[in-house]
């Protein structure tokens, strides 16, 4: 197996919409961080959730739901997931929180 140290995915959303952050490659695994950042001067919530397939994600998959996060702070969320899992977030106010998942991606 390979392993590779490297930024996964970024994404700053611009809608309140649930997105899917990242989806494991076939035949990999990984060992991240995901650090969500608020960007804004107001406090906002997010979500962040670890589905073991693509799709929406399900009630029992949320890793953080609608979690405060103080203006200009971050959180940072460690994640292990293998294919075919997916991270999916979610903000709760359109373009303020940015998630950046950075780690140890396995081929």
């Amino acid at each position: 197996m390979a392993v590779e140290y490297k930024r996964l995915a970024a994404l700053r959303p611009a809608s309140t919409s649930e997105a899917e952050l990242y989806a494991v490659p076939s035949n990999s695994e990984i060992i991240a961080n995901l650090t969500i950042v608020n960007q804004t001067g107001s406090s906002a919530t997010f979500r962040v959730a670890h589905t073991d397939a693509v799709g929406a994600a399900a009630s029992e998959d949320w890793l953080a739901y609608d979690e405060p996060l103080a203006a200009y702070s971050r959180m940072v969320i460690s994640i292990t997931a293998k294919n075919p899992e997916t991270v999916r977030i979610q903000s709760g106010t359109a373009d303020a929180i940015s998630f950046l998942l950075s780690g140890m991606l396995k081929t």
